[in-house]
């Protein structure tokens, strides 16, 4: 197991101790526009000044593969080969892309829909079968049963999931673990982050609901042991003692 953090490039230049770390979860292409930007000299630092193996967030925002809406499918499949393109091309291991699916519409139509929308999005993604693992990430899913269909229709090798432990601690209808267990043959990476259960704070693991109880215990016992947890903190001023702590406590187990 790695445990290791998400950053953006302009962090990683700045903390030479994000370095030490076999892993490293890099952010900007999730950011709004970055993609459209002058982006060499960020891809030339990846590939000649990195050594770290890369994890990227893939564009997101107001990006929804599963919409009814077409011109908004295509503007979405746009950005995600984009994101794509850049992970070829710094070598990357893996991208993760949130879902935005969206449940609190409630409508079966809406939702049957968003999934077969999903499942033709990602397949034409696959077609050109990319250098870069694929993975499907929760966002306000109540429970990973449509993530689980996509995957599980598409078939695919380089396609996978991805657990955001935080966003199901506000949106999520099951438990942390139960959540993880039923997609625990396909996931790899784990965003570890914690909230007060009402709102997507990125708080560190030792604030909020994960600091009570036994959830996070139960949710490291589970791990395989190929998985990589990312600590996803807006305010990383404690993200080392936090990454110190959680190897102490899964090499405890």
């Amino acid at each position: 197991m790695e445990i290791t953090l998400g950053c953006s490039l302009d962090d990683l230049k700045k903390h030479h101790t994000y370095r030490q770390y076999a892993y490293i979860n890099v952010e900007d292409p999730l950011y709004p526009g970055y993609l459209d930007g002058n982006i060499e000299g960020d891809l030339a630092y990846l590939k000649h000044e990195v050594s770290q193996r890369l994890i990227l967030d893939g564009a997101y925002i107001d990006l929804n593969p599963g919409s009814p809406e077409p011109r908004a499918r295509e503007l979405a499949l746009q950005k995600i080969k984009q994101a794509i393109g850049y992970a070829e091309r710094c070598h990357a291991e893996e991208i993760i892309f949130l879902s935005t699916f969206l449940p609190w519409i409630g409508m079966s139509f809406y939702e049957r829909g968003w999934i077969e929308e999903s499942i033709r999005s990602w397949q034409q993604v696959l077609e050109r079968k990319p250098h870069v693992h694929i993975s499907l990430c929760n966002t306000f899913e109540f429970e990973p049963s449509n993530l689980l269909e996509i995957m599980e229709t598409i078939q695919s090798p380089r396609l996978g999931l991805a657990f955001d432990v935080g966003h199901c601690l506000v949106w999520g209808q099951i438990s942390p673990l139960e959540w993880y267990q039923r997609i625990r043959e396909h996931c790899h990476a784990i965003y570890l982050h914690c909230n007060d259960g009402t709102a997507d704070q990125h708080l560190s693991i030792r604030q909020g609901v994960l600091s009570e109880g036994k959830v996070l215990g139960e949710l490291l016992q589970s791990l395989r042991d190929d998985s990589i947890l990312i600590l996803k903190y807006f305010n990383k001023e404690h993200v080392g003692d936090d990454i110190r702590y959680l190897t102490c406590m899964t090499n405890s187990e």
